[in-house]
């Protein structure tokens, strides 16, 4: 029980702070009303491996169609999945690709930021190491469905697709300690909200 709680925070955080890049009030000005807590928990309590099937094939037709640039792809896919399971709002395709490439583009300062700023980065091993702790033992349905979805396996996709995510996952666990100095508090929430606060200063549209 206690590998399966410590699998699932190691997939939250890297998951949470993924998301982070497309906040319900974006720069963007695109208005998005999240599902409730209760939609978004009956989601991941009753959907099977075929329902989160079913929605990455469509994701990834969908994302084809929109998007031909390999690197702003992974976003319109991630932004389009966001949709699919955690947003009440329908976004039309010109919103999904500037919400993507907005946290595509937020995603690399935030990065920047922490490197530049507070000296933090993630080295390939770390981010190797953090993935195979979690991620690689994963055996969530919604997991398994992207990475065949993608023609990857497990490993593949981890350690490829979404290998970024969870170098933001290291840095923000290196990161942590600098910042609860800085804003003299331990609260994660809080300091992910000062951090993207920084973050948002900065971004230039």
């Amino acid at each position: 029980m206690k590998n399966g709680i410590k699998l699932l925070l190691l997939i939250a955080t890297a998951v949470l702070l993924a998301a982070s890049g497309c906040e319900v009030n974006t720069g963007s000005q695109v208005q998005i009303k999240m599902k409730t807590v209760e939609e978004q928990t009956e989601i991941l309590e009753s959907y099977t491996f075929e329902d989160y099937k079913n929605i990455y094939e469509n994701v990834l037709k969908e994302a084809s169609r929109l998007e031909k640039d390999e690197d702003l792809l992974k976003w319109v896919i991630r932004t389009l999945a966001q949709e699919k399971l955690l947003f009440n709002t329908d976004l039309s395709d010109k919103q999904i690709r500037a919400l993507a490439k907005e946290a595509m583009e937020k995603d690399k300062l935030w990065k920047s930021i922490a490197e530049d700023r507070y000296g933090i980065k993630a080295s390939d091993a770390e981010v190797d190491r953090y993935i195979e702790a979690g991620p690689d033992t994963s055996s969530l349905p919604q997991h398994i469905a992207i990475a065949e979805s993608l023609n990857m396996n497990l490993d593949e996709y981890n350690h490829g697709f979404d290998w970024d995510i969870y170098e933001k996952a290291v840095i923000w666990q290196k990161l942590k300690p600098k910042l609860e100095k800085k804003y003299n508090t331990t609260n994660n929430e809080t300091l992910a909200e000062k951090f993207n606060a920084e973050v948002e200063k900065n971004y230039k549209k």
